[in-house]
């Protein structure tokens, strides 16, 4: 009924129906898009000046990538230079610019950790430290050597200078469980990398300070152990194994 109705008015109008079914799908067409349809030559033109805005859409990202590679340069330079505060700021200009992966954060947590180091360790960039490796762990969980500077935060930054421990000689709930982080931390980094002797004697040390001390004699005696099994002649010159040795001897009397 609709459609008929639709066919007998533009009969009652006296034009073509050819002609009044055009106009009708014109203005159909300009009240739903705001105006008529384009020509095949406005489309093309259309795509030429889409093809120029992309390309400087293309130029820019391009240039946004380059940049963020630079400031990223720029903060490992300057961590190697001990300049923490400028490291960080040119590393959070390379996150803005898209440098988003673990080794920036990475970056990013060992400056925050010596600028913590070296104010006392102040508990806001201790924080900010954590944060960062955390972000690079959970970025790539493989990432050994985030494992082993976050366990050392745990130690020094929580653990030792925690701003809510009354006595020298107390330790709080809290203080102990950052202990306890940082030694499954170290263990893991240890299993990845058996010869890295410092693992080793942070264990001890952090052992034998909780009072374990058949832990932290364990520790010592695995070292040399290692040494012996890949130095078979010449263990004995080992530094570390010389280390190692004169460390268990104070335990001698426990």
């Amino acid at each position: 009924m609709v459609r008929l109705a639709f066919f007998l008015s533009l009969f009652t109008m006296g034009c073509e129906v050819s002609t009044c079914y055009q106009e009708a799908k014109e203005k159909h067409l300009e009240k739903r898009y705001g105006h008529r349809p384009a020509s095949k030559e406005q489309l093309a033109d259309w795509e030429k000046e889409i093809e120029g805005y992309a390309k400087i859409i293309n130029e820019k990202i391009d240039a946004g990538i380059k940049t963020g590679k630079v400031y990223r340069k720029m903060g490992e330079s300057y961590a190697l230079l001990e300049s923490y505060d400028l490291c960080i700021k040119n590393l959070q200009k390379a996150v803005e610019f898209g440098q988003t992966d673990a080794d920036v954060f990475y970056w990013q947590g060992l400056c925050y950790a010596n600028m913590a180091r070296v104010n006392n360790w102040d508990y806001d960039q201790v924080r900010k430290a954590e944060q960062a490796f955390l972000k690079a762990l959970n970025l790539d969980k493989t990432m050994n050597k985030v494992k082993y500077e976050l366990a050392l935060m745990y130690y020094a930054g929580f653990a030792r200078n925690n701003p809510y421990r009354v006595l020298n000689d107390t330790l709080t709930v809290s203080q102990r469980d950052f202990q306890d982080k940082a030694i499954s931390l170290m263990q893991e980094y240890k299993s990845v990398e058996p010869d890295q002797a410092k693992a080793y004697f942070f264990l001890a040390a952090l052992y034998k300070e909780r009072g374990e001390i058949p832990q932290a004699k364990q520790e010592m005696q695995s070292l040399m152990a290692f040494i012996e099994k890949n130095n078979s002649t010449g263990y004995n010159r080992n530094v570390d194994y010389i280390r190692a040795s004169d460390y268990l001897k104070t335990f001698a009397t426990k």
